[in-house]
């Protein structure tokens, strides 16, 4: 899928693993590296969304585009499915330059597919728009959900994977290290929830 532009309008809001858990995993006990470990933990976590360009915690993302293809592919899933985080909505540029939004009764939404898609409805059409940069916007909801009890097993033990390394190399080269095994680990783990060119 091809878009203008990605951007995030809400951020989201905790990380997919806590600082508590973090802090169990490497084993430390006090409190004199809690900055830079959830430093660790939000790299970490920035690191797995690209890899498996998925949205962990809840964001709100706005996608644009210049025309309408014939279905829209929202990226960076999954498509929130539950409570307030469905709102979903589509703006264009009309040709006279003012914006108008379409009603959800002239769309469907396919929030179970991998991206979350948006189709015509059946003999519908998308409306006539001004065809420039930027001229649609669809502004939705992504991640599995607000915390970190709604990550996926294998995706929060990739990031504590990651948090460790980062935390016990803490430079770009380390000596007589292999780190072979670290990339082999993170890739069996998160290939089980990659997605086919969109990984």
């Amino acid at each position: 899928m091809k878009y203008r532009s990605l951007t995030t309008l809400t951020e989201p809001v905790n990380e997919p693993v806590s600082l508590v858990e973090a802090k169990a995993y490497l084993r430390v006990d006090n409190t004199d590296e809690d900055t830079l470990i959830g430093t660790l933990i939000t790299a970490a976590r920035q690191w797995v969304e690209s890899y498996l360009d998925r949205a962990l915690i809840l964001r709100q993302l706005v996608l644009r585009l210049d025309t309408f293809p014939v279905e829209i592919e929202l990226p960076q899933p999954p498509l929130s499915n539950s409570g307030t985080t469905t709102a979903l909505s589509l703006t264009y540029t009309l040709e006279t330059g003012t914006t108008a939004t379409l009603s959800s009764s002239e769309y469907r939404i396919d929030r179970t597919s991998t991206p979350g898609v948006l189709r015509q409805n059946y003999s519908g059409s998308w409306p006539g728009h001004l065809h420039d940069y930027n001229s649609i916007a669809v502004t939705y909801w992504a991640g599995y959900g607000s915390d970190e009890g709604d990550m996926p097993p294998a995706i929060k033990n990739a990031i504590l994977l990651m948090v460790g390394h980062l935390f016990e190399n803490r430079s770009a080269v380390v000596t007589g290290t292999i780190t072979k095994p670290i990339e082999f680990a993170l890739e069996s783990l998160l290939k089980s929830k990659s997605w086919g060119s969109y990984q």
